[in-house]
């Protein structure tokens, strides 16, 4: 029992020293802080933006002029003078059915015309004789006029036989086959102009509601198809459906153009529709900021901002102006010539220590 005193002592001073080294090992000299780490960051340098007022609208291509061709008589087609795609001219024959049996009526048909007529000519001469009755003449003369009519109608059958394009323009579809057999009404060719077209819209409520009465102030229009955005096609209002569709709450608005001879512009084709407000109207400007500088938390709505004297940043709260798109237009918080974190703000926290990101 002589000996535990000097063991424990030594144990005791043994612990000290552990314990000693490790606190030096945590000392703040040697740890770095949460908030001394600079973060790369891209930076905003807040400016004004000018807004034309522009106001567009997805549209889809459509023919202005369109029809769809049917033979008026029924037979079978002999003759399919045009293919999908083909220009005609007003007045071309695109399809003919056999027209024998159409020919045959209408000779036994002007046959009866010619002796109906004969014998109505003959009555006229012999009424002032007493030789037939006023009846009798007024019996010739129905019958003439009655034959008169199935000629008529009789050559009108035989010139439906014949389709031809009622203006100039292109084949859209062809539904038909040499040798079909196709009865009347019966849709067999789609024929459509092209140098005519028009661009179709859906426009809210709110819109109309405010669309200027006086012509002088409506809006100048123009078409930018997908196909084509560099090029501006000048539009004019044509019509507006005062029906609102019931699931959208918009208005159908149909503006026309002219077709360029350098494209094809075809119906169907995808587009956006342009307005741009008179040129006395001054464009608007405001301070946007991308969706990616913007941050949440509850109803609040912040960025971060930069102190340029130390780079360090502050959460501020902003108003911002409800709509859509890659950035949102600021009504207050900001000033012009502040700077903003504008992207990667899910890591940030009052006081960091930032630095412009550079891409290497």
């Amino acid at each position: 029992m002589k000996n535990s005193a000097p063991i424990t002592s030594l144990f005791i001073m043994l612990s000290l020293i552990l314990l000693s080294g490790c606190g030096d090992s945590s000392t703040p000299e040697n740890v770095e802080t949460v908030k001394d780490i600079v973060r790369p960051a891209k930076l905003l340098k807040i400016g004004q933006i000018k807004h034309n007022n522009l106001l567009n609208y997805p549209a889809v291509i459509e023919v202005s002029q369109q029809s769809q061709l049917a033979f008026q008589v029924s037979g079978k087609v002999e003759k399919l003078l045009v293919r999908d795609s083909d220009d005609v001219t007003q007045g071309d024959v695109l399809a003919q059915l056999d027209k024998r049996d159409y020919q045959s009526k209408l000779n036994v048909a002007k046959a009866q015309f010619d002796n109906a007529k004969a014998e109505y000519e003959r009555a006229k001469q012999l009424i002032n004789t007493n030789v037939i009755s006023r009846s009798e003449l007024a019996k010739k003369k129905t019958e003439y006029e009655v034959t008169n009519s199935q000629m008529v109608s009789a050559q009108k059958a035989l010139d439906d036989t014949t389709l031809r394009a009622p203006f100039t323009g292109n084949i859209a579809n062809v539904l038909i086959e040499p040798q079909e057999t196709v009865q009347a009404g019966t849709s067999v060719i789609t024929i459509l102009s092209l140098e005519k077209l028009e661009a179709k819209i859906n426009i809210p409520s709110s819109i109309i509601l405010r669309a200027p009465k006086n012509p002088s102030q409506e809006p100048r229009a123009f078409i930018v198809l997908d196909a084509e955005p560099s090029l501006k096609i000048d539009a004019t209002f044509k019509e507006l459906n005062l029906e609102a569709d019931l699931n959208s709450q918009t208005y159908q608005v149909v503006f026309g153009f002219d077709a360029i001879n350098s494209l094809n512009i075809l119906p169907g084709m995808s587009a956006t529709l342009w307005l741009e407000p008179p040129t006395s109207e001054k464009p608007s400007i405001s301070i946007d900021i991308p969706l990616t500088a913007i941050g949440t938390l509850g109803d609040a709505t912040f960025v971060w901002v930069v102190d340029k004297k130390t780079m360090q940043v502050s959460k501020r709260n902003v108003v911002l102006k409800p709509g859509i798109g890659e950035s949102l237009e600021v009504i207050s918080g900001l000033q012009v010539g502040e700077t903003i974190v504008a992207a990667g703000i899910s890591a940030l926290t009052n006081g960091n220590t930032v630095r412009p990101w550079v891409k290497k």
